[in-house]
């Protein structure tokens, strides 16, 4: 299976949790989605997790003219990169999907493929209740076929903070996807022929 297949098996609706290691780069992983998607693109960008592979993709050299005008919605931080459609409270972010919602109308006609990078710091900085309500929430958007979503998280980082947090999150997703190297490792999938697929990036 190359890339590109893999990401047409994702259905509308879907909320698929890219689970990645430290030493990985999901920077990479990012910036393929953003290439390959057949749907328009809205970041969610947490805590300045978009300026992070921002700046990572340009010291490796590869062209981020691309990401300069994808639809941003923003929750804390203060670098902007691509179209910030709306800001939002960190707290608001996790309590008042209503207000996520009337940004999200801002960016246009769906269906999208909704990237949500930096979900793991979400995590750390919420209290136990706030992270139940968090998990509520994505339960709630699964299902959504306005959207396929991808929300990339520091496994690493999640299971030493939270075993409970990222299991749940794992139950909750329709696909689970773990970045290795370079590699895209499917451990969930509601598509069972994707099991233990190993998928290469792409080298932009």
């Amino acid at each position: 299976m190359d890339f590109e297949e893999f990401l047409s098996n994702f259905r509308l609706g879907e909320t698929v949790l890219v689970e990645y290691s430290a030493c990985s780069r999901p920077e990479l992983l990012f910036y393929d989605i953003v290439t390959y998607s057949k749907l328009p693109i809205v970041v969610d960008d947490l805590v300045d997790s978009l300026y992070e592979y921002y700046v990572r993709l340009k010291l490796a050299g590869i062209n981020v003219g691309k990401l300069e005008n994808i639809k941003v919605i923003k929750t804390g931080g203060s670098k902007n990169v691509g179209s910030v459609i709306g800001k939002l409270e960190l707290g608001k972010y996790i309590m008042n999907v209503g207000e996520y919602a009337k940004v999200m109308d801002k960016a246009g006609k769906p269906p999208f493929t909704n990237l949500v990078l930096g979900i793991h710091k979400l995590i750390f900085l919420g209290s136990m209740l706030e992270n139940m309500k968090l998990l509520k929430m994505l339960s709630d958007y699964v299902g959504n076929e306005s959207r396929v979503a991808f929300y990339f998280l520091n496994r690493d980082a999640t299971e030493k903070f939270s075993p409970a947090i990222l299991a749940l999150m794992e139950e909750i997703s329709t696909s689970v996807v773990l970045l290795e190297g370079e590699t895209i490792i499917v451990k969930k999938a509601i598509n069972e022929d994707m099991l233990g697929e190993r998928i290469p990036l792409l080298k932009p």
